[in-house]
């Protein structure tokens, strides 16, 4: 008995884990001390071009061996403003602005997105559609941003009043009728049963080119 008790407890332990490591697949928690800030040749990104970074945490290595394609962490979404600087708009829990600041869609440059030890390595890609379509795709994920969007910690895909990052960039190009991913074939969660994108699940869908890569010098 004693020996069947030990198995149903590693086998909740287990699941206990896959949770957790699911449910951060958004997380993108600094560790990095190393002040990573990449080189990225701003002046040939455009709106709607997608951005991915994998961080240096214990958290985002999991989730790099839980995604099916085990490159990056967290995604989010270029936006040009009006002086042309390069801007991200992304859904991510834990980098408050300011105490009390909750978990939400945030607007940043691309160069804090990237920096301040967020990052260990990360990549920028062109999502393939038109200039135009990819421009208002970045304008909804503007108007989401404007609205205080909170981030989902439910990571619910069927309600789209809170998002985390691969939602986020997932739903304002569906609004332009470009679907990047098969939610069909995604990871169901454990436990409370619900499916949940992951930045790898964008790469499988065959929509995206490769700008630029880079990885942190030590």
């Amino acid at each position: 008995m004693k020996k069947k008790n030990t198995i149903i407890n590693a086998h909740l332990l287990l699941e206990f884990i896959i949770v957790a490591v699911l449910l951060w697949g958004c997380s993108s928690t600094p560790h990095n001390k190393t002040g990573f800030l990449p080189t990225i040749p701003k002046e040939t990104l455009r709106s709607g071009d997608i951005v991915f970074r994998q961080g240096a945490g214990l958290t985002s290595r999991i989730v790099q061996k839980a995604d099916k394609n085990g490159v990056y962490s967290h995604v989010g979404i270029v936006v040009l403003d009006k002086n042309g600087d390069c801007m991200v708009i992304h859904a991510v829990p834990d980098e408050p602005d300011y105490q009390g600041d909750v978990d939400r869609v945030k607007l940043e440059h691309i160069d804090d997105f990237f920096g301040n030890g967020k990052a260990i390595c990360g990549a920028v890609m062109r999502v393939d559609v038109d200039s135009a379509k990819a421009a208002r795709a970045a304008t909804h994920a503007l108007n989401i941003f404007q609205r205080n969007t909170l981030f989902d910690h439910q990571y619910d895909l069927s309600d789209t009043t809170q998002m985390y990052c691969t939602e986020l960039v997932y739903f304002v190009y569906k609004k332009e009728g470009v679907t990047l991913a098969d939610i069909e074939n995604t990871l169901a969660i454990p436990i409370i049963n619900k499916k949940c994108l992951l930045p790898g699940d964008l790469l499988e869908g065959n929509h995206l080119s490769m700008l630029t890569q880079f990885q942190c010098s030590n």
